[in-house]
């Protein structure tokens, strides 16, 4: 058997990340991707939060900024949000995948496309993985949401999923190019929420439920048809898969291997946000593996566990969503409340959210806030506390 450093299953956001991370620091570095090309069949919308792109310096060819989010209630009527110097990107992910395979490459690792991992096992001295007939002497298991590395290992496998449905269109007229679109209604995304975001491109379209519900993706494109112009619509691209929101696993790594990216619960059981933790701790998870093997530290785990999510609070919201399901009719009247509006602000924009001066005091001072048992002035404090 050929000998690496690290052995990484899985070719996207965290495996890649690690990829480049431990080669740059001089380990022996494979990837094995299951897909004969690292851009096919990709199964995230690849929306940055702006954390994300401080971490991952994406080539303008491929990404464009965004300011703000424009949410509509299931009437239609919507609420622009925005936090000054924050911005999302909309990602050209199939590019962007090849472009980061290309990035771990120039550093020194290798990568093989259309290697399915179906056996490993593991030993006191690393992980051998019989069919590619390569042994590691630390193995990473990035392989998404349905994690084959996890069940192998007898690690915890994701078990609570949102089930994503997106197309990618072209000729889609009258969208807003500086807005992530985001639509709340109950009863065509239950659990979750629809999207219209600008791409690179294309306009990307879909929505997301939870199980076991199905996703109503014609549906929802009648619905915008009252928004946007669709006469000259055609899709270009489908996509689909599952989304973890059961939270970040609680066991997720063993004494030569450990799980990154959806494989290890690190999305956001919320907002479905994970590209940003595969990212950044894809890349610490790289430089730790170099620290273990050269003995300076007793296991990754040492240095990854504080950086591992826990979202604590998005749990428990999640838990609410999926127990008290709100009818369209007071999503409605939501749309409009000032406190609504600081609680949409804080999950999109977190913490920046609450740190916009202007913002808040325009909500506290308005209309809408004399009806809330608060005075004014106490109000623009809570607003503005850290």
């Amino acid at each position: 058997m050929n000998l690496y450093d690290t052995v990484i299953v899985g070719g996207s956001y965290a495996g890649l990340s690690c990829a480049r991370s431990a080669a740059a620091h001089g380990l022996d570095t494979l990837v094995l991707e299951r897909k004969r090309d690292l851009g096919a069949k990709i199964r995230t919308t690849g929306i940055f939060v702006g954390e994300a792109a401080e971490v991952l310096a994406v080539p303008h060819r491929l990404k464009r900024d965004i300011h703000g989010v424009r949410l509509y209630a299931p009437s239609l009527k919507s609420l622009d949000l925005e936090s000054r110097g924050y911005r999302f990107q909309s990602i050209n992910t199939p590019e962007l995948m090849r472009w980061m395979g290309r990035q771990a490459e120039l550093n020194g690792a290798e990568i093989r496309t259309g290697e399915n991992v179906a056996q490993l096992s593991e030993s006191l001295n690393g992980v051998e993985f019989p069919s590619q007939l390569v042994r590691a002497r630390f193995g990473v298991g990035a392989d998404g949401a349905r994690s084959n590395y996890a069940r192998l290992l007898g690690l915890p496998e994701n078990r609570e999923f949102l089930v994503g449905a997106e197309v990618e269109m072209i000729g889609v007229h009258g969208v807003d190019q500086d807005r992530l679109h985001v639509f709340l209604d109950s009863e065509i995304a239950p659990g979750y929420i629809a999207w219209v975001v600008p791409g690179v491109g294309v306009t990307q379209i879909g929505l997301a439920v939870r199980k076991p519900h199905q996703p109503q993706l014609g549906r929802f494109l009648e619905k915008l048809k009252k928004v946007f112009d669709f006469r000259n619509a055609k899709v270009v691209e489908r996509r689909g898969g599952l989304i973890p929101c059961g939270g970040a696993k609680r066991e997720w790594f063993t004494d030569r291997s450990m799980l990154l990216g959806d494989a290890a619960g690190w999305v956001s059981p919320l907002t479905a946000g994970g590209i940003h933790p595969s990212l950044q701790v894809g890349k610490a998870a790289g430089e730790a593996i170099a620290d273990f093997l050269e003995g300076r530290i007793s296991h990754p785990a040492a240095l990854l566990e504080w950086r591992r999510p826990e979202w604590r609070t998005k749990q428990l919201l999640r838990w609410g969503m999926d127990t008290i399901s709100l009818p369209n009719s007071l999503l409605n009247l939501a749309i409009g409340n000032p406190i609504f509006a600081k609680l949409s602000q804080i999950i999109f924009f977190h913490h920046r959210g609450l740190k916009d001066p202007e913002a808040w005091k325009a909500i506290a001072s308005s209309e809408q806030g004399e009806s809330l048992p608060v005075d004014r002035q106490s109000l623009a404090e809570w607003f503005l506390s850290p």
